[in-house]
């Protein structure tokens, strides 16, 4: 327990066993331990290694090996299993500090019931030449996010929230995110849910995790498509329901484009230029395909490993 409180630690993966054995021991080897940790793996094969482990005492250690495709279906998963009132989320591919626990869940406590927790995602040091990681949040302000914004500000790798607040808000959009026909931005999708009733998303910059540099240079490109196509996913589900103010996203969203295309650099230009064509057709995929939108792929548009 933290404070008193009882803490859940969620993780999801799919075939990067490596990653994610890296990623328990890092929980492990915090200044706290968690009361417990769940595993929702999606992997063709079970981690046998991670299935028979013998946790510390004092943490319940639950593998869950799931037949299932999409970090939103293994989030939906886990959450479901979760025995305690604090729950905290990362991903596979993510070291956390050591204080990460103790910081994070402090900062959930102290904000309250009505607010969730993010922190902020560095990139680790690349696994090898060209290699890069993405989906960073390396602001050193601490920041509170209210009501409808222009911004995306919820990292769900690196998370805390009470489990209330997932039974009040609903499911992750199993339709959204990695292992989908919009392989990104359930993250988005789920904080502007958030804010929408109400919560509060507090971004505490002393909750770090390492978002690690797996990903190799020749996939840049197409990374960057499949996350514009998993935006493009994101503002279509909103605009269908005529939530007009994804608009006035869109606009900003393409205005941070257009500033990072004028630092000059090559790749990132070509980045942004696929992330702004696979969002044009994520968004026109769900508004003009809608009978396609529970399509799912087995694997990630990349071909990378993982979903």
């Amino acid at each position: 327990m933290i404070d008193g409180h009882g803490v859940t630690v969620l993780i999801s993966s799919r075939n990067r066993p490596g990653l994610l054995a890296d990623a328990v021991a890092s929980v492990l080897e915090g200044s706290v331990r968690p009361d417990e940790i769940i595993v929702v793996d999606q992997s063709e094969e079970p981690n046998q290694q991670l299935a028979e482990m013998s946790p510390p005492i004092g943490v319940a250690f639950r593998y869950l090996h799931s037949d299932t495709v999409g970090i939103s279906r293994s989030r939906n998963a886990a959450f479901s299993a979760a025995s305690h009132p604090v729950v905290v989320v990362t991903d596979d591919d993510c070291l956390v500090d050591r204080a990460w626990l103790r910081t994070i869940v402090q900062s959930l406590i102290k904000a309250g019931d009505r607010a969730v927790i993010t922190g902020r995602v560095l990139a680790g040091p690349a696994e090898e030449e060209g290699a890069f990681a993405l989906s960073l949040h390396a602001d050193e302000m601490p920041a509170e996010y209210t009501g409808q914004i222009t911004v995306d500000p919820l990292a769900t790798f690196n998370m805390a929230m009470w489990a209330s607040t997932f039974a009040e808000v609903g499911s992750f959009d199993s339709r959204i995110g990695p292992g989908t026909r919009f392989p990104s931005s359930e993250d988005n999708d789920y904080g502007y849910r958030l804010l929408l009733a109400g919560y509060r998303i507090v971004f505490d910059p002393d909750a770090v995790v390492h978002h690690r540099s797996w990903r190799t240079g020749r996939n840049y490109v197409s990374v960057r498509y499949s996350y514009g196509r998993g935006q493009g996913g994101y503002y279509g589900k909103h605009l269908a329901s005529r939530d007009w103010f994804m608009l006035v996203k869109a606009w900003h969203a393409l205005r941070r484009r257009g500033h990072r295309m004028r630092q000059g650099d090559p790749r990132a230009i070509l980045g942004e230029f696929a992330w702004i064509g696979g969002w044009a057709v994520g968004i026109g995929d769900w508004l003009l395909r809608p009978a396609r939108r529970d399509e799912r792929y087995a694997r990630s548009d990349d071909g990378s490993r993982g979903w």
